[in-house]
Order: C-alpha cells, then structure tokens, then sequence
C-alpha cells in the first residue's frame, strides 16, 4: 500500500507539473496567429500581395499583410513558425498530460484492488472466551482455533479462502435482499453491501448465539457488544 501511495503522489505530482507547462504554452499560443495559417500571395491588377489565408468554419479567409517585396513578411514568417512550434509542443504536452492521467487512473484502480485484499485479521469470541484467530494473508486465511464446541466455534476448518470466510461475513449479516437494507446501511456509514464492512461495525453479533468478532484496535468486551 505504501508504494502505491508512494507512486500515486509522484504521479500526481507530475501531472500538476504537465498541466501547468500546458497552460503556459496554451496562454502562450493566444498572442501568436494560429499554425494552420498560411501566407499566400495574391496577384492583383496586374500587382502581388502577400495575404494571410486560413479556413474557418469550412470557409477559407484571406487578410491583407502588405505589398510582396524582399522580406516584407518576415516577421509574420517567424511568428507563424514559432506558433507551429509551439503547437508541436501543445500537441506533445497534450499526449504526456493524458498518458499520466491514465497512469494515475490505473494505479487509482490497482490500489483500489489492492486495498480490498489487504492482509488483515480478527479474533473470535464467544461471550469472553477466545475461540478463533483469523488471518487473512493473500488469497488464503489461517485459523487458529482454540475451541471445538460446535455452539461456540464458526470454522469447521483450519483453512479457507477470502471467498469461504466471506460466506461467514455474510451469515452474521442482515439478508441483502430485505425491503430496508438500504437505511441500514447508511445507518452504519456505509453505501454498499460488504460483508466485511458489515461485521466490521456490528462485530458480527446475532440475536442467535453468543459470538462476536474483535478486530485490532478494539478494546471491548462481550457486554459491550452483545444484544442479549
């Protein structure tokens, strides 16, 4: 996690970087004609004149610079050659801008994933009695048990998947597909249906048994959490 935090604000720093080296030059191209002009010459009544030719809204457009004569437009030369430079370097800017925004985008989503299968743990009690230790390492989960009582004990096996202990999340849970799961819901702070997000706030408790789960950080006991 610390490396993807690590790689996210490196990216954002350099997109921060990109976009503001864009505006430079997009403020930058406003004082200069734009690149798709041309300078054409324009044979009138029997006389040539340098015009300024450009095609807007599928029309093409002409603007009178001067009479030709030895480097009579040079400077509109050079300004619209820096203007295409510069465009060059718009367009460039432009790719680097939307290559880091994507960059940051996927790692956004990888951390996301990342952080959904962090490792974790939990213990298990039945009123104050210990009867599991769970550890969430990877795909696996490790359970140390410390009671084989078939009313105080959830784990039938030493070992599971995220997938199996999720099924077990979701028995301590209200059934998803009630009429008011949705005000239960926000009433715990929470916009979807996770299991683990779930039992991380109820503590898994059930109007069934004695059991409860304690995550790290918790310092509580069995009447602190039980409902009956």
């Amino acid at each position: 996690m610390k490396e993807y935090d690590r790689l996210c604000r490196l990216l954002s720093y350099e997109l921060v970087q990109a976009k503001s080296r864009l505006k430079k030059l997009e403020d930058e191209l406003k004082e200069f004609p734009d690149a798709n002009c041309s300078i054409v010459i324009k044979k009138i009544k029997g006389k040539l004149y340098y015009y300024m030719q450009w095609r807007e809204n599928g029309k093409v457009h002409w603007k009178y610079l001067c009479a030709v004569r030895p480097g009579a437009v040079c400077q509109e030369e050079a300004k619209l050659q820096y203007a295409k430079e510069l465009t060059a370097q718009k367009k460039e800017q432009e790719s680097i801008v939307n290559h880091l925004e994507s960059m940051l985008h996927d790692l956004q989503k990888e951390r996301a994933k990342e952080k959904i299968v962090e490792d974790y743990s939990f213990e298990v009690f039945w009123k104050d009695e210990i009867t599991a230790r769970v550890h969430v390492q990877g795909s696996r989960v490790k359970v140390s048990k410390f009671s084989d009582h078939p009313l105080k004990q959830l784990f039938a096996s030493t070992s599971m998947t995220r997938h199996q202990l999720n099924h077990i999340f979701e028995s301590r849970c209200w059934d998803k597909y009630r009429a008011d799961i949705q005000d239960i819901l926000k009433g715990l702070g929470l916009s979807e249906y996770n299991p683990r997000e779930i039992v991380k706030k109820t503590h898994g408790v059930s109007y069934n048994d004695f059991i409860w789960f304690r995550f790290p950080g918790e310092q509580l006991t069995a009447k602190d959490v039980l409902v009956r």
